[in-house]
């Protein structure tokens, strides 16, 4: 009688191989997870701090601290301008590495500037804290991609990927979504929707272990907790905000890289205060703008925000986005994009017609379609609106997250490198090659696979 067949010794290896993975990718998502938790600890006091000063502490999101907001306005209007001194110096802490161009360092085994990491997490933050409409997801994922390239490096025989699990965590923390983040740490390095089980499988442990630890400090509840009900009936609408999310989204690249062409006449610290400016007029005006904006796309799916108020306040919000953009602002662009797309959602939800569907559902479609376009990541940005609204939204989601990643240029704010250096001479880092990055190794070439950290 011949012995039954033995499973092969390239998946014994494989085993052995995943095994430590799987550990060292909970461990490293878990203490990113922790770090970013403090890190929004001393954010969240610098801008506590910081808006009763100035007399203005815009709403954080339901799911982080409420809508509870504070408006007495600054006890002098000279008070606004120190805005764009703030800005103007804040600049200096930039490296020309933001988030993107770190990942792809990090993918290809490239050294970063010296202090590029902790510099972008400090010049980030503290933007943020000064009203800058950029994104948190900025600064917490820099900080998780940090943490796992060293750990990558400590631990070379677990054979990479410990970076993607630190991004993964950083961005789940920042969005409450772990899933849609770990998709979105690999989404935006990898083109052509080609993603590699080496970094994704990293990234979704990372991401989870990463929101475990974060949830303890912040709760578990989703950011915007949009929940709504569609049916298939909503599929043609889902087109209807794909096409005018897609539009919404290249008018906001393509404004600001044209309006980053005229503005690099302009020393960089300047082009920082020619936003701080900005900032401190919507301080006096309309101070509604300042911020990341998502509690107000809370508000706005309300009928809490008068039509026209909503309708300025996208404008506004569009407006300052694509100064942002032109000066090169540090911090992430994706926050941005899903305020913008759930303010053009909540919108189309007030205009008489046909479109007679839920707002909230509306709101998660805008916002998880211009995210899809911008952040180049059709599968996270469905997944994002999923865990935030419910599965029962997708019929109205996923023809409004495939169309605009159709149609939005392929050019995302990742490589317009929305953070920049604070040298007008920048680094070869300002501009990453485009190319998809090189397949995996074998591994019998050096025992390792791709991605490195």
């Amino acid at each position: 009688m011949r012995p039954p067949p033995r499973l092969p010794t390239l998946l014994d290896e494989g085993m052995r191989q995943t095994g430590p993975l799987i550990l060292y990718s909970a461990f490293t998502g878990a203490l990113a997870g922790l770090l970013v938790a403090l890190l929004n600890l001393a954010l969240k006091a610098l801008s506590a701090f910081f808006g009763a000063f100035m007399g203005y502490l815009p709403p954080e999101a339901p799911g982080e601290g409420g809508l509870l907001q504070a408006f007495t306005g600054p006890p002098s209007p000279l008070l606004a301008l120190l805005l764009p001194l703030l800005f103007a110096l804040t600049s200096f802490l930039g490296t020309g590495q933001g988030l993107f161009a770190l990942l792809l360092a990090a993918r290809e085994g490239r050294p970063p500037r010296r202090g590029a990491y902790p510099r972008s997490v400090l010049g980030s933050a503290l933007q943020i804290a000064f009203y800058s409409p950029m994104g948190r997801e900025g600064p917490f994922g820099v900080l998780g991609l940090w943490l796992g390239s060293a750990l990558d490096r400590r631990f070379p025989r677990v054979g990479g990927g410990l970076a993607f699990a630190g991004l993964a965590a950083g961005l789940g923390a920042a969005l409450h979504a772990p899933v849609a983040g770990a998709l979105l740490a690999t989404e935006i390095l990898y083109r052509s929707l080609l993603l590699e089980a080496r970094a994704l499988t990293p990234a979704l442990i990372g991401a989870l272990s990463g929101f475990a630890v974060y949830g303890a400090f912040f709760g578990y509840t989703p950011l915007l907790p949009l929940r709504a009900e569609v049916d298939l009936a909503a599929v043609p609408w889902g087109g209807v905000v794909g096409l005018l999310a897609a539009a919404l989204a290249t008018l906001w690249t393509e404004g600001g890289r044209l309006l980053e062409g005229h503005l690099k006449r302009l020393a960089f610290p300047l082009r920082h205060a020619l936003l701080g400016l900005a900032l401190a007029l919507a301080l006096l005006l309309l101070p509604e703008a300042l911020g990341h904006g998502l509690g107000w796309v809370a508000v706005a799916a309300t009928p809490l925000l008068a039509t026209w108020a909503l309708f300025y306040l996208l404008l506004s919000k569009l407006l300052l986005l694509l100064l942002a953009q032109g000066v090169r602002a540090y911090g992430g662009p994706y926050t941005p994009a899903l305020v913008l797309g759930g303010l053009l959602g909540a919108l189309l939800a007030r205009l008489p017609g046909p479109l007679a569907l839920p707002p909230e559902a509306l709101a998660l479609a805008g916002g998880a379609a211009v995210l899809s376009g911008v952040a180049r990541a059709p599968f996270a940005a469905t997944l994002l609106a999923a865990e935030w609204g419910g599965y029962a939204t997708l019929p109205l989601v996923i023809p409004a997250v495939l169309l605009a990643y159709v149609l939005t240029p392929a050019h995302a704010l990742e490589e317009a490198r929305p953070e920049a250096p604070a040298t007008p001479e920048g680094s070869p880092s300002e501009r990453p090659p485009q190319t998809p990055p090189p397949p995996p190794a074998p591994e019998a070439d050096d025992g390792r696979e791709s991605p490195r950290g």
